[in-house]
């Protein structure tokens, strides 16, 4: 069974003077506990081929594990508390429509258990 946490209809019109027919959305989750980066590609839709002036509905639909980041010290994927932002787009760099929502609380998303341990200790990359 597949639970959404997010669910959001957006209409998407062609302001530009070619026809297109991608939209994509990126996230920005806050990096307190587990490291991540500023923006990420979490979604895409793909409308029809938009002519210039015309508009369509799309969905995007994100579950709880689209905001998790693995947590090596808990085993575990987590989404941390605090305020997402996600912003649809043609591309990274054309970056328009912006929302935000708040997670009240941390989310264990996944729990794994520690079978196969490295003899040695593993030093992770940090940025």
């Amino acid at each position: 069974m597949v639970v959404s946490l997010v669910s959001a209809s957006v209409t998407i019109a062609n302001t530009v003077k070619v026809a297109g027919k991608v939209s994509q959305l990126y996230l920005n989750a806050p990096a307190n506990k587990l490291p991540k980066p500023t923006e990420k590609l979490k979604a895409f839709a793909k409308t029809e081929l938009l002519q210039p002036g015309k508009s369509q509905i799309i969905q995007f639909l994100m579950e709880a594990k689209d905001l998790a980041s693995f947590d090596t010290n808990s085993t575990s994927w987590i989404a941390e508390a605090e305020k997402y932002t996600a912003k649809l787009a043609a591309s990274s760099a054309n970056l328009q429509q912006t929302t935000s929502s708040n997670l009240p609380k941390e989310l264990m998303v996944e729990k794994f258990n520690k079978v196969l341990v490295p003899p040695v200790e593993i030093n992770e990359l940090k940025k």
